[in-house]
């Protein structure tokens, strides 16, 4: 009897003998006469939601709520230009245009009282540093991975600033 004729099929054996097959057949479907590639040769990699674009308008947001604020309560100018500054900067690293920055309008708080009103952007910089970890988290580009991480950081750091400027309000 010969040596191989008991080896029983395994995985790896079939998967093997069935990559030449289905190479066969790409080749079989390709030779249609057609310049175009058939359907089934091309390979779609499934798509996950674009994290950045979630981010880049939370971020857009982020600045438009500070500038509403600086409206709102003049003596916080110093302050919350630097961290609208920040987010300007973290929504240039996501991808936002300068035409996108130019456009972002004043969001007033819904707060009439300066204290409250700090309330709600701290608020909105924990939102904005989970989401941006969440995306980090769910991410599979190590560059995107590090932006977000970097920015959730950042954002992160906004609270206890802010809640320094609200005690002292």
């Amino acid at each position: 009897m010969p040596r191989h004729a008991h080896h029983p099929v395994t995985r790896r054996a079939l998967l093997a003998s069935s990559v030449p097959l289905g190479a066969l057949g790409l080749i079989t479907l390709s030779s249609c006469g057609s310049d175009e590639p058939p359907l089934e040769a091309i390979k779609i990699q499934p798509t996950e939601p674009e994290q950045p674009d979630e981010n880049l308008l939370d971020e857009l947001s982020l600045i438009g709520a500070h500038l509403g604020a600086i409206d709102a309560f003049p003596e916080l100018l110093g302050t919350l230009t630097a961290i609208a500054d920040q987010h300007r900067a973290h929504a240039s690293e996501l991808g936002a245009t300068p035409e996108q920055l130019d456009a972002i309008t004043p969001i007033p708080p819904a707060a009439a009282r300066i204290k409250p009103a700090l309330g709600e952007l701290i608020a909105r910089e924990r939102a904005a540093a989970e989401l941006r970890a969440e995306s980090a988290n769910a991410s599979t580009d190590a560059e995107t991975v590090r932006a977000l991480t970097f920015i959730a950081a950042s954002e992160s750091s906004h609270i206890p600033e802010l809640r320094d400027v609200r005690r002292n309000a």
